[in-house]
């Protein structure tokens, strides 16, 4: 159980939200940085830091190496130069490189609030009770769950492949050769699975379009709706001041 279950999952959405708008409508490091500072400061204190910081890593690193790389030609002349050892780069595009990879990083820890404490279900009836269709509330807790899913029917089908004598082991050769029986047997049961869930949804009368009505409603503050209400507002601000400045040419 999440730390984040005692909240309304709506919550955290637009909390996160607000932490991408800020990080993206400024153009200053600095203010990416800190937004992505506590972004990370909430993912520990809510007891998920280490997963969400490692998807962070694993995404914004990597990005800042390849926008590095891809400005490692020079400097132009007359620019100012950033050395390291031998290689000369040009400070402002590092400057922008590492504001997009801050940027990134934001949207990876505070994103991954959701992904990783929040409960597709409980996001789902949390949206439904405030006039999600049916059919979306259906299509995001599907996605939601896609991955999850696959890699525990993946693993199913590997345990069986196993039983019956699949050699997994010795590096990457024989990982390659045992994903040819892999495949097959995962894509099947994931085409099953859809037509079984299909089958299901018509037998239960499901409508598109029909409001659904939860057996367990999730709790919904007054403090949190005005919290959230000032996170909306303040979304709405700033992506407003940001069209603002790009329709006049401001930086």
């Amino acid at each position: 159980m999440s730390r984040l279950d005692r909240w309304n999952p709506l919550t955290p959405l637009a909390a996160a939200l607000l932490l991408v708008v800020v990080a993206y409508t400024t153009d200053r490091p600095a203010v990416a940085a800190a937004t992505l500072l506590v972004a990370l400061g909430g993912a520990w204190a809510m007891g998920f830091g280490r997963r969400v910081s490692a998807l962070t890593l694993a995404i914004a690193v990597p990005t800042l190496l390849l926008l590095v790389v891809m400005n490692a030609r020079g400097p132009a002349p007359g620019a100012p130069v950033l050395a390291l050892g031998a290689l000369r780069l040009d400070a402002a595009a590092c400057a922008d490189a590492l504001g997009v990879a801050l940027r990134l990083g934001t949207a990876m820890a505070a994103l991954g609030w959701l992904a990783v404490g929040v409960s597709p279900r409980r996001l789902t009836r949390a949206l439904a009770a405030h006039g999600l269709p049916a059919w979306c509330a259906y299509v995001l807790v599907a996605s939601l769950e896609a991955v999850p899913e696959a890699r525990r029917r993946a693993q199913e089908v590997l345990d069986a492949q196993r039983c019956r004598g699949l050699a997994a082991g010795g590096g990457l050769p024989g990982r390659l050769r045992a994903l040819v029986p892999l495949v097959g047997p995962l894509a099947v049961s994931l085409v099953v699975e859809s037509e079984e869930r299909a089958l299901a949804l018509d037998a239960r009368g499901f409508r598109p379009w029909a409001r659904r009505t939860a057996l367990a409603p999730v709790s919904d503050t007054r403090a949190e709706r005005w919290g959230r209400a000032v996170a909306w507002t303040a979304i709405v601000a700033l992506l407003a001041w940001r069209m603002v400045r790009a329709w006049r040419g401001l930086p």
